[in-house]
C-alpha cells in the first residue's frame, strides 16, 4: 500500500505543476490583453473596480479594533457603488483571508490571480504608525502607498479607525479617474448616435457632484516606473472630451465634442471629471499625488512661457525672498 501510495505521490506531482503553469500562462495572456506595452514601452492600467481588503496586520491587543475598522473600511468602499469589494466568505473560500503588510510582485500577482481582483489593499500597524498599501494586481505594481503617524500620548486602539479612514480617503481621492464608459444593453455598443451627436454612457458611481453641463474626459493612464502610480511616474493622455447632457443615478449620457483619431471608445475605458477630481482632492486628499506629472491632453502641446511671463520670474522670486526676510526679522524682534 506504501509504493502505492508513494507511485501516486510522484505522478501527482506532474500534474499539479502543469496546473500551476496552465494557470500563469492564462494570467499572462490576460496580462498582455490589459496591459500591452505600447512602442515607448509603456504600461497601460486598466479599469479598478474588482478589489480585495485583506484584515488589518497590528498587535493582538488591537484585534478587536482592527476588525471593526476592517469592515468599516469595505463599508466605506461600497458607498459609491464604484468598487466591488471581496466578501469575507469569498477570501475564506480561496484560503487568503489573514491579514497582510508590504507584499512583493510575486504575491501580488498570484493572489490577484486566486481572487480575481483588480487591486489589492493592505493596511498595517507597525511602530506606532498605520500605512495602507494598494497594489495592481495584474502586473504587481503598487498603485499607492500612505502612512500615518499616530500620537505617542494616545492609545493605538483608539486612533487605527480615523487614521486608517483617512488613509482610505487619501487613496480615493489620488485615483485619477471617477468612472468608465458602459456600453447599453440595448444597444449593444458603447458609442452610438442621436441625431448628428455620438454619445456614449458612464458609469460615475452615487454620490458624486458631477451634474449636466460638466466636462468629461476620455483618458489613458501610462506608466515606466515601479513607483506607486497613483502618485509618482503618471501619465496621463486625454483622447476624447464631452459635456454631460443626462444624469440619471449613476449613469451619466455624455455627448462627444471632439476625439482624437485612432483612438476607440471601448466599454471600460477611463471617464475623467477635472471638476469632480479637484473637489474629492482638495476635500479628503492629505498626501502628494501625480498631477506634477500629468499631460492632460492629446489635442495640442503645452505652449511655452512668454517673454513677458519668463520676464517676471525673477520679480515674484525677489519678492517671496523679501517677505521671507522680513517675516524672520518681525519674528527676530
Amino acid at each position: 500500500m506504501m509504493k502505492s501510495s508513494r507511485r501516486s505521490n510522484i505522478f501527482l506531482i506532474p500534474v499539479i505543476f502543469l496546473c500551476m503553469f496552465v494557470s500563469f500562462h492564462a494570467r499572462g495572456q490576460t496580462t498582455q490583453i490589459k496591459n500591452q506595452k505600447n512602442k515607448n514601452g509603456l504600461i497601460t492600467h486598466e479599469l479598478m473596480r474588482r478589489l480585495v481588503v485583506f484584515p488589518i496586520q497590528a498587535d493582538t491587543t488591537v484585534s478587536k479594533e482592527a476588525e471593526s475598522t476592517w469592515w468599516d473600511i469595505r463599508e466605506k468602499l461600497t458607498e459609491s457603488r464604484r468598487f466591488l469589494v471581496a466578501s469575507k466568505n469569498f477570501m475564506q473560500a480561496k484560503d487568503v483571508f489573514e491579514s497582510r503588510g508590504e507584499l512583493n510582485t510575486a504575491d501580488v500577482i498570484f493572489l490577484g490571480l486566486r481572487l480575481d481582483s483588480d487591486a489589492l489593499i493592505t493596511i498595517f500597524l507597525k511602530d506606532n504608525k498605520v500605512s495602507m498599501r494598494v497594489y495592481e494586481s495584474v502586473n504587481g505594481l503598487p498603485l499607492w502607498s500612505g502612512d500615518i503617524d499616530l500620537h505617542v500620548a494616545v492609545p493605538a486602539s483608539q486612533q487605527l479607525k480615523e487614521a486608517s479612514k483617512k488613509l482610505l480617503f487619501d487613496f480615493i481621492s489620488s485615483v485619477p479617474y471617477q468612472g468608465y464608459v458602459v456600453t447599453d444593453n440595448l444597444i449593444g455598443r458603447p458609442v452610438y448616435s442621436e441625431g448628428d451627436r455620438s454619445i456614449f454612457k458612464a458609469d460615475i458611481g452615487i454620490g458624486s457632484q458631477i451634474r449636466v453641463g460638466d466636462t468629461i474626459e476620455l483618458i489613458q493612464i501610462q506608466t515606466d516606473s515601479i513607483k506607486p502610480l497613483f502618485q509618482d511616474g503618471l501619465q496621463i493622455q486625454t483622447y476624447a472630451e464631452g459635456i454631460v447632457i443626462r444624469s440619471d443615478r449613476n449613469i451619466i449620457t455624455v455627448e462627444i465634442t471632439r476625439k482624437v483619431d485612432g483612438f476607440d471608445i471601448l466599454s471600460e475605458a477611463l471617464v475623467r471629471v477635472p471638476k469632480e477630481y479637484t473637489r474629492v482632492k482638495e476635500l479628503y486628499g492629505i498626501h502628494s499625488d501625480a498631477t506634477k506629472n500629468v499631460n492632460l491632453s492629446l489635442f495640442q502641446e503645452e505652449k511655452p512661457a512668454t517673454e513677458k511671463e519668463l520676464a517676471k520670474k525673477p520679480l515674484y522670486t525677489s519678492i517671496a525672498w523679501l517677505a521671507n526676510l522680513t517675516l524672520m526679522l518681525l519674528l527676530a524682534f
